[in-house]
């Protein structure tokens, strides 16, 4: 029940060139190199992939973790681990330094966050940061080593540590070093070291957790918006989710107090289980398709037969009918460790039950056996209206889930 998952660490060096701190970076598989389209996106599971599958400290010890930080993440749209202590919040240099982003930074250093500026090359845009910043990197291949020497002591008027990096060669290390350098990084030093882990089921299991939540009767919305804000992927998923054009709103949804106020729980209980099965296996897509169309004809099916208060939990049924097939594993193996309820379990396992029996119906009319249709408490023309309404609606979902 585990996905290999990759983080790059590159070490950070003080002025006697021991380590002082490491850079984690976004990768996506074994190589080192990685070409990133949505910087959001790349955060938001660079941070899962560091605080619930590696492990934090295992990464890197007691020493801060410098981790770079798009715009909707220093604004607050997606939440930032409360380690703030030990990690050091890079600026990207496409960051503009307009008053949304400055008065969220002077928020997050009050928080204690350490703030760095990433890829400074004195462009006059970015002055206002050198007044809230602690530390300033500066790409030596970038400005070039001649172009510093010039220009670095512009910078000492500010109370910030400036950190080269980019150093590949060892006179670039004592040039840096004389000049006045507080930290250093580079391929001299180190290349990013590629630390591999798991996306382990454990984080899979606090989704069907948090799953199995909404469908408690009187459950508190505040609760909801706490669980959900604890994972960064799954917040991410859902800002984009509500700000995508099928809403239409003419202005962005940042929090995800009012994401969810605009979801409504039914559309809510649907995402959270597709961003469920979707991190069980990202190469299977087409399995997953399959199995949200069962998962939608059987919540159909739960309105249909007036049991519209059971929808989530029949939703549920379907879309874990294909566990086995997206786990690679038997379905008794693949449903040992979740918290759902008996009846479902018993359902998926034996098909026994009233809602073994709505399941069956389902899967039945999915893979074209149609031959018991007619004695199911819903004909088969009503099936088939159901499932040219949810084809659709399960492709969209998928593109949701990934």
């Amino acid at each position: 029940m585990a996905d290999l998952i990759y983080v790059g660490r590159q070490s950070i060096y003080d002025r006697d060139f021991n380590v002082a701190a490491y850079e984690l970076l976004y990768r996506s598989d074994s190589n080192n190199f990685v070409d990133i389209d949505d910087h959001g996106l790349a955060t938001a599971e660079l941070l899962s992939n560091v605080f619930t599958s590696i492990g934090f400290e295992d990464l890197v010890g007691d020493k801060p973790a410098f981790i770079n930080m798009p715009r909707e993440f220093l604004v607050g749209s997606y939440p930032i681990p409360d380690i703030n202590s030990n990690i050091v919040i890079e600026i990207l240099e496409h960051v503009e330094p307009d008053e949304e982003v400055m008065d969220a930074l002077l928020i997050l250093k009050k928080r204690g966050y350490t703030l760095a500026l990433d890829d400074y090359i004195f462009d006059p845009l970015h002055e206002p940061f050198l007044k809230i910043v602690d530390i300033i990197k500066l790409d030596v291949a970038d400005v070039g080593i001649d172009q510093l020497s010039q220009k670095i002591d512009q910078l000492k008027k500010y109370n910030v540590k400036l950190l080269a990096e980019k150093v590949e060669t060892e006179s670039e290390a004592e040039q840096c070093l004389a000049m006045g350098f507080d930290m250093f990084q580079g391929y001299y030093f180190s290349r990013p070291k590629i630390v591999t882990g798991r996306k382990i089921s454990g984080n899979q299991i606090s989704i069907v957790e948090l799953a199995n939540k909404l469908h408690q009767p009187n459950v508190e919305v505040s609760k909801l918006t706490e669980l959900i804000s604890h994972d960064v992927a799954l917040s991410y998923k859902l800002l984009r989710y509500v700000n995508s054009a099928m809403y239409g709103f003419e202005r962005e949804i940042t929090s995800i107090d009012e994401t969810v106020f605009i979801l409504g729980l039914d559309t809510l209980v649907r995402l959270v289980h597709v961003v469920m099965a979707g991190s069980f296996s990202e190469d299977s897509t087409h399995i997953l398709e399959s199995a949200l169309v069962r998962a939608l004809m059987c919540e159909a099916m739960a309105v249909e037969l007036d049991k519209k208060s059971e929808k989530g939990t029949y939703f549920m049924m379907g879309l874990f009918s294909r566990l086995d097939a997206l786990l690679g594993v038997p379905l008794t193996e693949a449903l040992e460790d979740l918290p759902i309820g008996e009846d479902v379990k018993q359902a998926l396992l034996d098909g026994s039950g009233e809602l073994g029996k709505v399941l069956s119906m389902v899967v039945d009319y999915c893979e074209g056996d149609i031959s018991d249709v007619p004695a199911a408490p819903v004909d088969s023309k009503r099936l088939m209206e159901f499932y040219l309404d949810v084809v659709p609606m399960a492709r969209q979902y998928v593109q949701f889930s990934h």
